[in-house]
């Protein structure tokens, strides 16, 4: 897995303490600082192996008993959470601006998610996934950044709700479909897709907003850009990368020192700068050809051998290894769920 950045761990704990959960065993389990909460929860920046989020997410959904409690999550998660970013994103003239907010401030909203706003000719997207793995933060947490999104969208704007909305984990076995509909708008929700995400009308996107205010957009627009400044600058490194795999798996296996060259560097030159940006060209790659193995299994006109020519792999029994491996179950199951 990876180190991940969040103020998810502490809020988390929070929200399970004032549950009534003992958090006690969860801090000493995964090696937390025993003052995890002593500062505000909000305020307190952990790294943690990417795992911790989604085990302490099922942790408390099992000891309360709530098979949706990033729901619940969303609803506890305090006004403000989000800094100088939110409030930006709810002072701005239109929801067009606030959604183009988000993925302009991604890196001080969430540094380890990534937001990205599409307009399309028939409705706006929204899709946010976590790097690198679109998957890593669980079910629980993708439940969670969709609700917490719309419901301030709503707040936006009441007369825009989401036509649907789709994550990248499988349908759950325990699903309460009135309860998940009713925090996202929309009753049409999709499972084991690319991203997770909801999309919106166009014919709402450029209204007035509920609570917009020009002159504290311009103040908060100017920190928020000094904010988004003192960041460490971000690596285009990696988009590059999963653009040059998705053409060299045309030609059959990628090789490290074949993508390095187009890239203008040596393989290990390669390998070392993924390593600082936490990742690996193993990573990547894989991470390409889980998108591109489930886009081509809903295409009923491949068998599954073709997939696995597709991607590159010489062998039918490899790509199956794969794809068990990244969604824990076998091609041909996971199509038939799918």
């Amino acid at each position: 897995m990876q180190d991940f950045e969040s103020r998810l761990v502490p809020l988390l704990l929070a929200f399970g303490r004032d549950r009534g959960v003992d958090i006690k065993p969860l801090i000493e389990q995964h090696g937390l600082p025993p003052d995890v909460l002593a500062q505000q929860p909000g305020k307190t920046t952990l790294i943690t192996d990417a795992a911790v989020i989604p085990a302490i997410a099922e942790h408390l959904s099992q000891k309360l008993g709530d098979p949706h409690v990033g729901l619940a999550f969303s609803d506890w998660m305090p006004k403000g959470f989000y800094g100088v970013a939110e409030f930006l994103m709810r002072a701005g003239p239109t929801l067009r601006v606030s959604f183009e907010n988000l993925a302009r401030f991604n890196a001080v909203l969430a540094p380890n998610q990534l937001f990205r706003f599409e307009v399309g000719s028939k409705d706006a997207e929204l899709h946010h996934n976590s790097n690198p793995w679109p998957s890593v933060l669980g079910r629980h947490l993708h439940e969670y950044t969709s609700a917490v999104i719309i419901k301030t969208l709503v707040l936006l704007s009441p007369h825009s709700r989401p036509l649907r909305a789709w994550f990248a984990h499988s349908r759950p076995a325990t699903l309460d479909s009135q309860r998940l509909a009713a925090s996202l708008h929309t009753e049409n929700i999709t499972y084991d897709e690319p991203t997770n995400g909801f999309s919106v009308a166009l014919d709402g996107l450029d209204g007035p907003v509920v609570g917009g205010d020009a002159a504290l957009y311009a103040f908060l627009e100017e920190h928020a850009v000094a904010a988004l400044g003192s960041r460490p600058k971000s690596d285009d490194l990696v988009d590059k990368l999963r653009h040059l795999i998705r053409e060299a798996l045309k030609q059959g296996e990628p090789n490290v020192e074949r993508v390095a060259t187009r890239l203008n560097m040596s393989g290990r030159t390669l390998q070392r700068r993924l390593s600082d940006l936490q990742t690996s060209f193993q990573e990547v790659l894989d991470l390409v050809r889980f998108d591109l193995a489930r886009a081509y299994l809903k295409d009923i006109r491949l068998d599954i051998s073709q997939v696995a020519y597709l991607l590159g792999y010489s062998e039918l029994r490899a790509f199956d290894r794969a794809f068990r491996r990244w969604a824990d179950k076998s091609p041909s199951e996971w199509r038939t769920k799918s």
